[in-house]
């Protein structure tokens, strides 16, 4: 790292520190372990929503360093590193700022054991470290190929937490029990694992979501009961668990882009405008709550967006809905989709519109439930 790369990051966590982003005690750990020994030589760069082109930190070094000291997330791996994938990023380095307010969350402090699930690039297991002791800190990675090279790079910098390749969804019970549980990948379900490895009174930090809205960030404490409850604490956007992830949809993840699977296509017209049901994160995270297993993307003609727009639904099961710009509707299979999308915004409506962060986790032995605060909604 240059003197004036130095700089930037610098900029960096003094602008973290300037938004709010970057709570009390966390400076140091940010300063002492800069961004850029984590990013490995090639990264990802999204082209307008094409795909991704490589930018490799010899090639074109300009790119890659405003890329890795800017407060955006930076991708480090397409497809599970397999090739001739759709080109989904599957592992990054997330932004600055996330970062920052996640730490903040977990509050995790000198002393604290931490087990971290999803060691990524290593830059979080890196920060962790630096705030509690590097011999506090497990951190799972599925990926063993991700966590070679995060072992390498926190070797570098002569950090040696505990690092273990496997599924992070079932934590660690050899080394619990752990004061503070951070995920770096987002969840549906909490696995009860993670409540069952943390001490009564700690904390479990975790993005969570729907296959429609992944959206929530969840702070959950535990309970002397074996139970964990929290609220959402903020809006953010993690890479799913892998033993998580929602089916892929839109073209190229199967079936004809813009049609109707499943058997015979019921066809209506509807009186609510699509374009208009997920018109905000909060609309979103809330309809999502309520049509389980649904996913969304949009459609459209690149010689007439505005005429041919759509808003194509699935459940991955074999229900489908395709609903146009001006209302027409066609759907198949055994759910009527659309109609639940409807009737959860219409229920969000009537619920005064809560943001997310209305909303609160209970996770117990039997599964979770997600309500609206006070519990009573």
């Amino acid at each position: 790292m240059t003197l004036l790369e130095d700089a930037e990051y610098q900029r960096l966590v003094q602008g973290l520190g300037e938004s709010g982003d970057l709570a009390e005690g966390w400076r140091g750990a940010f300063l002492r372990t800069p961004r850029s020994l984590f990013v490995p030589d090639t990264i990802w760069i999204e082209e307008g929503g094409s795909g991704y082109r490589a930018a490799r930190r010899q090639g074109q070094p300009g790119e890659w360093w405003a890329k890795v000291n800017s407060d955006d997330v930076v991708v480090t791996q397409l497809d599970d590193g397999a090739t001739g994938g759709p080109g989904l990023a599957t592992s990054s380095v997330s932004m600055p700022s996330l970062v920052a307010r996640m730490l903040g969350h977990l509050d995790a402090r000198a002393g604290h054991r931490v087990l971290e699930v999803g060691t990524g690039s290593g830059w979080s297991t890196a920060l962790l470290c630096a705030r509690v002791g590097d011999g506090q800190v497990t951190s799972v990675e599925i990926d063993g190929a991700v966590a070679h090279r995060a072992a390498l790079a926190l070797d570098r910098v002569g950090l040696r937490p505990r690092l273990l390749v496997g599924d992070g969804e079932l934590g660690s019970a050899r080394h619990a029990p752990y004061d503070r549980i951070s995920s770096t990948a987002a969840v549906a379900r909490v696995p009860y694992a993670w409540v069952e490895q943390c001490r009564p009174g700690g904390v479990i930090v975790t993005p969570w979501g729907t296959p429609l809205c992944n959206a929530g960030l969840l702070k959950l404490r535990v309970n002397e009961d074996g139970t964990a409850e929290g609220p959402f604490v903020d809006s953010v956007n993690f890479m799913w668990v892998r033993g998580q992830r929602p089916p892929l949809t839109g073209p190229g993840a199967g079936g004809v882009a813009g049609g109707v699977a499943g058997g015979a296509a019921r066809a209506s017209v509807s009186a609510v405008q699509p374009q208009h049901v997920f018109e905000s994160v909060h609309a979103a995270f809330a309809i999502g709550l309520r049509v389980p297993g649904v996913r969304y993307h949009e459609e459209w003609s690149g010689g007439d967006p505005q005429g041919t727009w759509r808003l194509v639904l699935c459940d991955g099961e074999g229900s489908r809905a395709v609903v146009r710009v001006d209302g027409g509707v066609r759907q198949s299979g055994a759910r009527d989709l659309w109609e639940e999308v409807v009737a959860a915004r219409q229920w969000w409506d009537g619920a005064g519109q809560p943001q997310l962060t209305a909303f609160r986790v209970r996770v117990g032995p039997e599964g979770q439930e997600v309500r609206l605060s006070p519990p009573s909604r």
